[in-house]
């Protein structure tokens, strides 16, 4: 295989996934005072709890089967019937379980009047998952890209009719998410006459065993990466109040532009990870890309904890500004997190699903243990650190093991320094010591300069190959 085609591969499918998640991240960000003068208080945190559900139960009813889907739907001679077919009825069986369960989420609070709605926005939402893997998987990406940008802008038009002109509250933006979903399913089911690759005949024991002993672990993965991400507010608003654990969630926001970031990376590169090659060049081609992720990644950080302050004025009401304290040292544990995620990578190609689940979950035992011990000493600084010891765990473990796998060369002595400049950063931003803060941050950018300029160099070649002949 041609190492420039991959490298060129990878970074148009990084630009067409940035188109849609970032204009959908963009125009949900925007919807925000909408939501908030439409919606009441009580209304917006029922949606909320019906929404939150329904994300959980997402992955639980499908079996976290769309990932099996596009990893080995991306196999080279893949049966796609069998693939797909096998995918689908998961799914609906999933579903007809779920609605077996009406009378006890009849009972839950709140949500009792909503249970319909919440059953077929899982449905919906499993659907336009599992059609979207399927699109990735025939190569269809620019389609995939393109179904997204269409499922937000159906969200926006049918959020705004519903709630701005027929006033149906907290059933019009469940309705919203449902009809957005659907529709643009039904998008991708037409344009790739996915009911071609419907056969029952096709699948086999082997070809559903194979893909259930992939997916399954990743559903305890992604609990435990909630876990994680979410564990530490319900401590810090049990052991501090609702006021902190607000603050608190203020300050997640500037790290979740690093995640957003990251998901449109990872989302091309498992892709690109899945072409086949032989494994010192698959070996190479991985250093090579991860020189570059580590290099972005950290000099992200920098830059995002350097500006944490000023952003946060931007960002937030006045009341919301001591919330810069936090930012830093979440940013600097989401950027480990960020590159954990390559190697998670790694597995993804070799079916080590539950190197994905041990990893995760060593991470989340560490969070937790963190929050308990830490936020009655610290405050909520307490629970930013245990998410960085989090995810300095799941980083660390995931480098070390993937090697006995896929080896991927990693800058030891430049990685270690740029963590140190980091660390410091974050202490001197806390102690408002702004140039010396800049400093670190540019210690960090020179570091990295060379990856990132080589990486821009190509770059420009493969946008503009006629300017460098």
């Amino acid at each position: 295989m041609d190492p420039t085609s991959s490298y060129r591969a990878l970074i148009s499918n990084t630009f067409l996934f940035s188109v849609s998640t970032f204009g959908s991240k963009l125009l949900m960000f925007l919807l925000t005072p909408f939501y908030t003068s439409i919606l009441t208080d009580a209304e917006y945190g029922v949606t909320d709890l019906i929404m939150q559900t329904g994300n959980v139960l997402i992955p639980i009813v499908s079996l976290g089967i769309t990932n099996a889907i596009l990893r080995f739907g991306l196999e080279k001679g893949a049966d796609e019937r069998a693939v797909f077919t096998t995918g689908l009825a998961v799914i609906a069986l999933g579903e007809v379980l779920l609605a077996a369960f009406y009378p006890l989420l009849s009972g839950v609070g709140l949500m009792g009047d909503y249970v319909v709605l919440l059953l077929l926005y899982v449905f919906a939402a499993n659907l336009h998952s599992l059609f979207g893997s399927m699109a990735q998987a025939l190569g269809k990406i620019r389609l995939y890209a393109v179904s997204g940008i269409v499922c937000t802008v159906l969200l926006v038009g049918f959020n705004v009719l519903f709630l701005a002109v027929f006033r149906w509250g907290i059933a019009g933006y469940i309705l919203s998410n449902v009809l957005a979903d659907a529709l643009a399913a039904a998008l991708l089911l037409f344009a790739l006459r996915l009911w071609r690759f419907f056969d029952i005949a096709s699948v086999r024991r082997e070809v559903v065993r194979n893909m259930l002993r992939y997916c399954l672990p990743l559903i305890p993965a992604t609990v435990c990466s909630w876990i994680i991400n979410i564990s530490d507010r319900y401590f810090i608003s049990y052991m501090l109040g609702a006021d902190v654990s607000g603050l608190y969630a203020v300050a997640n926001k500037i790290s979740t532009i690093m995640l957003t970031l990251s998901g449109i990376f990872t989302s091309a590169w498992q892709l690109s990870a899945m072409e086949g090659r032989p494994r010192p060049e698959r070996e190479r081609f991985f250093s090579n890309v991860y020189s570059v992720y580590e290099a972005l990644a950290l000099v992200g950080a920098a830059a995002l904890i350097a500006g944490s302050r000023l952003i946060m004025r931007f960002l937030a009401a006045p009341d919301y500004f001591s919330a810069w304290h936090y930012a830093p040292v979440l940013t600097l544990g989401t950027s480990l997190g960020c590159l954990a995620s390559f190697f998670a990578t790694v597995y993804m190609v070799e079916k080590r699903s539950a190197a994905t689940f041990v990893t995760t979950a060593a991470g989340a035992a560490v969070n937790l243990a963190g929050n308990a011990l830490l936020i009655p000493v610290w405050g909520a600084m307490g629970a930013a650190v245990a998410t960085l010891g989090s995810y300095v765990i799941i980083f660390a473990a995931r480098a070390t093991h993937s090697r006995g796998i896929l080896r991927v060369r990693i800058n030891l002595p430049r990685f270690l320094t740029a963590m140190a400049a980091l660390a410091l950063e974050c202490a001197l931003v806390e102690n408002m010591r702004v140039w010396p803060s800049v400093l670190c941050c540019a210690v960090v950018a020179v570091l990295y300069a060379k990856p990132l300029l080589k990486a821009a160099h190509s770059g420009l070649a493969e946008i503009f190959p006629r300017a460098n002949r």
